[in-house]
């Protein structure tokens, strides 16, 4: 916990030491090119499983030991299942600001990793996925594992998900070439999936180096100006209102830009789960989350935006969980550094937005430093604005005395939690819940979600590369029975990371079967389909190496039980949270929507 992250990334570049020469036996091949690249770009951890066509490129990876040897220069390799490995690529990478890499083998790994691939395509996150096909003189030959198109057709499959963002090494000279569209595509903060021929990747090649090239720190001045000059004219007298997404958390020091645009416009400012971050606890203009968990006051100040009303987007983030495929029903000028990013047509959100459209392409902290110090020196006109302290009207009903009490939970947790922390949310009432309960940013506390997918279990990979990534910061993550299921096997891979897990016992997939209480509330719970078998989640933790706890009902430990967590030395540790089955705190406007798709058209 004492290293900084910064000396935890090697430079970007091509003097550091590397883990082959050409004296070694399988010297100068594409594995060790590639490799060698991938070094060059700041990127030498892989997250992977090992065999098939890919142990070629794996016997030049060594095994991850320590934190000490992400700075070693060699490419690195974390050890866990393929789907942890490809979210844990993903959390690694958002965490970093570096090229996260998932490395699969051939066959039907390529099917577990999708998931990740799709989200980050979705969340517009940069990562290297690297998959092993069958070798190119398999032909008809039936091979184990077949990614031909007799088989698992990876190669199309791929193309499927990222179209162009899928290149495939059927020869050596290829090589090049997807190294120089790799490189563009993640300086745009967009994933690639590059596909091998284990037998065209060993051959000897040719020696080159691609350098790295981050993206220019160009803004769209013409229309900045342009908004500019035409802001007091067209808001003078009108609410303006600020929409905070994830992209806008991906900026250092990003809170207090957002906080001095809000004082200046008196504009309210509301966020989704993960653009929360991006907002001050010192903002006086905090307004709540949108949509998913939302508050009261925020949720009714986005279903009442007007025509001649306008929000600033900072950092669009056109999910459903985010917007629940609405338009937004003010005029809008949407800020983000993204080219075509997920979501959008053509580049643009216009088909989201009711009123006019103004889009300014560039660096998010630099065009919002741009536009604070042109309309400082402007008569600004606005509506006075009270934002109540309490933003939500409706009332949580406490469970019965033997469960958790989770709106009190979730701030007993945020207060105790050790800083600095990042909270994860699995994809249960964990993700769900805590905006609701907490209605405003925490001081030292940061979240980070990757939901559009929605895969349960995925949490567990997220926090694993997060940790690596931000060694100083404490990780929790928050998942339940249902998403458990996929991780709890894979316990014993992070039990020296200083996790923290925290299960949300309620014996059902309680996401869905709270769902299903509000969308087909004649179900009896014996025919939700959602129960999870009772699992001893304290003794299976402890099974695998981390220290295990319950969590008391009356949350009596929890400043005990973070206090151990604080004190560990690397170990990992688990608690379990015994939760209301029919629970009703944070609410998904998503349900109404679904809902309505099961209803008969007569």
């Amino acid at each position: 916990m004492s290293l900084l992250e910064e000396t935890l990334q090697i430079p970007r570049g091509f003097d550091v030491p590397r883990v082959y020469n050409s004296s070694t036996r399988n010297g100068k091949t594409g594995n060790t090119l590639l490799l060698d690249n991938f070094l060059g770009w700041g990127a030498n951890l892989f997250f992977l499983t090992n065999g098939g066509g890919a142990v070629h490129v794996h016997e030049h990876v060594r095994p991850f030991t320590s934190l000490a040897d992400l700075v070693t220069g060699y490419p690195i390799g974390y050890v866990v299942n393929e789907t942890t490995a490809a979210y844990a690529a993903l959390g690694y990478s958002l965490a970093s600001g570096r090229i996260g890499i998932c490395s699969f083998t051939t066959g039907g790994a390529a099917d577990l990793v999708g998931p990740a691939i799709i989200d980050a395509k979705m969340h517009n996150i940069p990562v290297i996925f690297l998959g092993a096909l069958s070798a190119s003189t398999a032909g008809n030959n039936a091979p184990l594992q077949d990614t031909t198109i007799n088989g698992f057709n990876t190669v199309e499959a791929m193309k499927a998900r990222l179209g162009d963002g899928c290149q495939v090494i059927d020869k050596a000279s290829a090589i090049e070439s997807v190294l120089y569209h790799a490189r563009e595509r993640l300086a745009d903060s967009k994933p690639v999936v590059v596909l091998y021929h284990s037998d065209i990747l060993s051959q000897r090649v040719p020696w080159f180096q691609v350098p790295w090239e981050d993206k220019p720190q160009q803004v769209d001045e013409l229309t900045l100006e342009n908004l500019i000059s035409n802001f007091p004219h067209q808001t003078n007298g009108r609410r303006v209102v600020i929409f905070v997404g994830e992209e806008a958390a991906r900026y250092k020091g990003i809170q207090e830009l957002t906080t001095t645009l809000a004082r200046m416009l008196k504009a309210p400012t509301i966020y989704t789960p993960t653009g929360v971050s991006a907002v001050s606890q010192e903002n006086e203009f905090s307004a709540g989350h949108v949509m998913l968990g939302h508050n009261d006051y925020s949720f009714k100040l986005w279903r009442s935006l007007k025509p001649e009303e306008t929000v600033i987007v900072v950092g669009p983030e056109p999910h459903e969980y985010s917007t629940n495929q609405e338009k937004l029903g003010a005029n809008a000028v949407v800020i983000t550094n993204y080219k075509d990013p997920y979501g959008s047509v053509n580049g643009s959100f216009r088909h989201r937005v009711a009123g006019n459209y103004t889009h300014i392409r560039g660096p998010i902290d630099v065009v919002l430093r741009n536009m604070i110090q042109r309309l400082s020196g402007m008569h600004l006109v606005r509506p006075n604005v009270e934002i109540p302290r309490d933003l939500n009207e409706s009332q949580y009903q406490a469970p019965p005395e033997e469960f958790t009490n989770m709106q009190v939970f979730y701030r007993s947790l945020a207060r105790h939690i050790p800083k600095p922390a990042i909270y994860i949310g699995d994809v249960c009432r964990g993700y769900k819940d805590p905006q609701n309960s907490l209605q405003r940013p925490v001081e030292g506390l940061k979240f980070l979600y990757v939901h559009q997918g929605s895969l349960m279990g995925q949490g567990a990979g997220q926090a694993l590369g997060v940790k690596l990534a931000l060694p100083n910061h404490y990780v929790c993550l928050v998942t339940g029975d249902g998403c458990f299921e996929y991780s709890g096997a894979a316990l014993g891979r992070m039990a020296n990371q200083n996790l923290l897990f925290i299960v949300l016992h309620d014996g059902t997939h309680g996401l869905v079967s709270w769902g299903l209480s509000k969308i087909k509330p004649y179900l009896p719970n014996s025919r939700k389909l959602t129960d999870v078998p009772s699992n001893d989640y304290v003794m299976m933790a402890k099974a695998q190496g981390w220290e295990a706890y319950d969590l008391r009902p009356d949350l009596s430990n929890m400043g005990e039980l973070m206090r151990r967590f604080a004190s560990l030395k690397g170990r990992s540790m688990l608690m379990r949270v015994p939760v209301f089955p029919d629970d009703d705190l944070g609410q998904n406007p998503r349900l109404y929507g679904l809902g309505r798709q099961g209803q008969a058209n007569l």
